[in-house]
């Protein structure tokens, strides 16, 4: 099978020089990659092929912690793809959340400061481009899912422009009447954090403070 990433230059001009067994299970992935090509924006693999481990080594990494799905688009983003974009529709959708929750977890876990940046601004172009009359969720799952998404962005140590999001929402908090569905789900989703996000917790009380 071939990859999207893997028609980057870099394939055609140099030979991989590090293997990465991505998942587990049936699910386990091995691939292999360019070291010029992980290292510089990702502290993770910088450390891992560069301070005398196994991994140094041997040029074998091991990553049983993350997804093949999210590991992917890491890899598009490093080997210079756009990033992964839904349209504004599917943005809280049911597969989308969970496309979100791996990549989330493979940039967090790989710590690339550069993707998290990058992702931050594409979520403030989609919140920000929403027209100001319309809801973007209408039902009570895509509320959750809204909040759900929002919290792991902070949770990665990405925090929206403040303006954006108290904009979206005043958008989820004042739809049409049979349109308040969504901003139950996204307020139930909140309360029932155990331990939220500090910032992300901050600018939920300024986006209801600015409601008022």
């Amino acid at each position: 099978m071939t990859y999207k990433y893997e028609s980057s230059p870099y394939y055609c001009y140099t030979n991989p020089n590090v293997v990465l067994i991505v998942g587990t299970g049936e699910e386990k992935t091995t691939v292999e990659v360019h070291e010029s090509v992980l290292a510089p924006p990702s502290d993770f693999f910088r450390a891992a092929l560069n301070i005398g481990l196994k991994e140094t080594h041997e040029r074998k990494i091991e990553l049983p912690d993350i997804t093949w799905e999210g590991m992917e688009e890491v890899l598009n983003w490093l080997y210079r793809e756009e990033i992964w974009r839904p349209t504004i529709q599917d943005l809280f959708s049911e597969n989308t959340t969970s496309r979100f929750l791996a990549i989330f977890t493979a940039i967090d876990f790989l710590q690339i400061p550069a993707l998290k940046q990058d992702y931050q601004d594409m979520f403030e172009k989609l919140l920000d481009g929403q027209n100001e009359y319309s809801c973007m969720v209408t039902k009570t799952e895509e509320g959750r899912r809204a909040a759900f998404t929002l919290h792991e962005l902070y949770d990665m140590g990405v925090r929206i422009n403040e303006n954006v999001f108290a904009s979206t929402v005043k958008r989820l908090r004042n739809p049409r009447p049979r349109d308040r569905h969504g901003f139950l789900g996204f307020r139930n989703f909140i309360n029932d954090l155990e331990s939220p996000d500090p910032d992300f917790l901050h600018d939920v009380c300024r986006a209801y403070g600015a409601c008022l």
